[in-house]
């Protein structure tokens, strides 16, 4: 109390730990805020704290705790005099920085006082450079304002059928361009990439006449000598969208039957059996059907090896070889047939299923994962190499998501009834006898 600082609102824990001669971290542990006799700040606003707070509170975190833990944020509470669930959200938004609704309102009282962009930067120092503050500011848009309807607003049937006409009227492959302007001077309040999505959109969907235009001019090819490029032209469309949509009606016109099936699976057996290597061109043409249709329909998995991942035994080459697979016979947006990525594998399909989701930067961030995030946190080890123990291609910034949201849910989580109980008991069992500060450290 005798070293509390009416100015900055905090103890000056600089001069009790050279008075007690003990390091900060044990005199922040052997505090009692109940006995002391200055009330503790709140600061729930990023705008409710000071330059030099925020300052305090980064170095504190960085140089005291480095990968601070649940059990240590109250510590920092203590430390800065403020609750601890505040602390944590002002670290959070010093490590992650975004535009909250206060920050721009404190931000356009600045500007309305003609406040030079260098000075508000000073005195909200979260972002990393002034243009990045000045552009979360002029980016930032108020959830709900009226102003923003008509940018953000469906596109109706009406509009729909607008942007049809304009695609039929001046769509061609080889100038895209043309389209585009004529759609953004019809809808001169719509974002550029609202309007180049409803295209997209639009070039997608198929009628009737259009089907059968591109089943009778495909039909006219010999089987992989198609030139789409032709085909694009002749129907007012690009090549990939032309391939695309024929991959989904070869897909849609073929269902694997049991006899398929049997069929398929009996000659793949024989094959495994004699040499246990695939010749997936040589059953196709014994059975009379594609490669494809042969991958899809096989059910016989005996020999199928495992895929888990290892950042020591991952490799580049097994996995591009299944990307390319997948890029080739099933492009977004058809579903892919992980059956036949399995089969063209000789991988257990479960693990094709997990593989491909990693390879795709996805992560089921179950109790487990999060659990091995935080050991290996503790163990010292730095987010980005985190991230490669978990997956080939994560982003360190979802650990850190992961992490930080982990920590936020322990800090929130109200007691247990459970809990509650046990404090009651050891509260009943030692309160008579047993100081509150050790009480407090036993609980």
């Amino acid at each position: 109390d005798l070293a509390y600082d009416d100015q900055r609102g905090q103890c000056d824990w600089e001069s009790v730990t050279r008075d007690m001669d003990m390091p900060l971290i044990e005199c922040l542990r052997l505090f009692d805020p109940s006995l002391s006799t200055f009330s503790v700040r709140s600061l729930p606003n990023i705008t409710d704290w000071l330059a030099n707070d925020l300052s305090t509170l980064k170095s504190l975190v960085s140089e005291q705790f480095g990968a601070i833990t649940a059990d240590e944020w109250p510590l920092v509470g203590i430390y800065m005099n403020v609750e601890q669930a505040d602390c944590f959200m002002a670290h959070t938004m010093c490590t992650f920085p975004q535009m909250t609704t206060d920050l721009h309102e404190a931000i356009t009282r600045h500007r309305n006082a003609n406040m030079e962009w260098k000075n508000i930067f000073e005195k909200h120092p979260l972002f990393s450079c002034i243009s990045g503050l000045r552009n979360a500011y002029y980016e930032f848009k108020e959830p709900g304002d009226s102003k923003l309807k008509a940018i953000y607003s469906e596109w109706t049937d009406a509009d729909t059928c607008r942007i049809q006409e304009l695609v039929q009227t001046y769509y061609k492959p080889e100038n895209q361009r043309e389209v585009l302007i004529q759609a953004q001077m019809a809808f001169p309040n719509r974002l550029q990439q609202s309007i180049i999505n409803k295209i997209k959109c639009t070039l997608h969907n198929w009628n009737a006449d259009d089907v059968a235009r591109l089943v009778h001019l495909v039909s006219t090819y010999k089987r992989g000598e198609i030139d789409w490029a032709a085909i694009g032209k002749d129907l007012g469309r690009t090549a990939d969208l032309c391939h695309l949509k024929h991959d989904q009606l070869d897909l849609g016109n073929f269902k694997p039957t049991v006899e398929h099936s049997q069929t398929v699976s009996r000659e793949v057996q024989k094959q495994y059996e004699q040499q246990h290597n695939m010749d997936w061109t040589g059953i196709a043409q014994q059975l009379n059907l594609s490669e494809r249709e042969c991958l899809e329909a096989n059910q016989f998995n005996t020999g199928k090896a495992q895929w888990i991942y290892h950042p020591d035994t991952f490799s580049w080459d097994m996995a591009n070889r299944m990307k390319t697979f997948i890029k080739d016979n099933y492009p977004e947006p058809l579903p892919v047939n992980y059956t036949a990525v399995s089969n063209y594998m000789w991988i257990d399909m479960d693990d094709c299923v997990k593989m491909a989701s990693l390879l795709r930067g996805e992560m089921a961030w179950t109790s487990e994962t999060i659990a091995q995030v935080v050991e290996l946190r503790k163990q010292g080890m730095i987010y980005k190499d985190i991230a490669r123990q978990l997956s080939p291609v994560l982003n360190k910034s979802k650990v850190v998501a992961a992490y930080y949201g982990h920590i936020k849910s322990k800090v929130n989580a109200p007691l247990t009834c459970k809990e509650k109980h046990r404090i009651k008991e050891l509260v009943d069992t030692h309160a008579e006898q047993m100081p509150f500060t050790e009480l407090r450290a036993l609980v």
